[in-house]
């Protein structure tokens, strides 16, 4: 394979790793987000600096729970710096959350729609698959006050 054909292969690789932690997240599926983290991860969020799967695990757990519908868009997945073992990008992600309804869809107020985030993250490979190793989320843009 030539370096572009690695370098695309790790990129499309971590497309899909991005694709499913935030399928995961806003499914409260929580042992499979940490699964996309290496042990000793840092996840950056909300001014907090998150160290390791028990601390992560923690504030995911401390989430609102089914009550809330939450979704999370992720668009401009940029990866530069790649090697066989080590890379380095960026998304931003756009998030909704609303009051779960019985039947139809979620309502979402202003309040909890839009947010733009951006997410900078390192990546590893850990037991041979990649894997998020540091990530920091900023809010970038939050929906004006009515």
């Amino acid at each position: 394979m030539t370096t572009g054909n690695i370098e695309d292969a790790v990129a499309w690789s971590l497309a899909r790793l991005n694709t499913a932690f935030i399928h995961h997240y806003d499914r409260r599926e929580y042992d499979e987000v940490l699964a996309l983290f290496t042990p000793d991860a840092v996840y950056q969020v909300r001014g907090r600096a998150l160290h390791g799967h028990a601390e992560i695990k923690a504030a995911l757990d401390a989430r609102p729970g089914p009550e809330l519908t939450v979704r999370h868009l992720v668009t401009n997945l940029p990866f530069h710096t790649i090697t066989d073992t080590y890379a380095h990008g960026s998304s931003c992600l756009t998030a909704y959350a609303g009051p779960t309804a019985g039947v139809g869809p979620a309502r979402y107020p202003a309040a909890n729609a839009g947010h733009i985030v951006q997410v900078t993250d390192r990546y590893t490979v850990h037991d041979g698959r990649w894997k998020i190793a540091r990530r920091i989320a900023d809010e970038l843009l939050a929906p004006a006050a009515g």
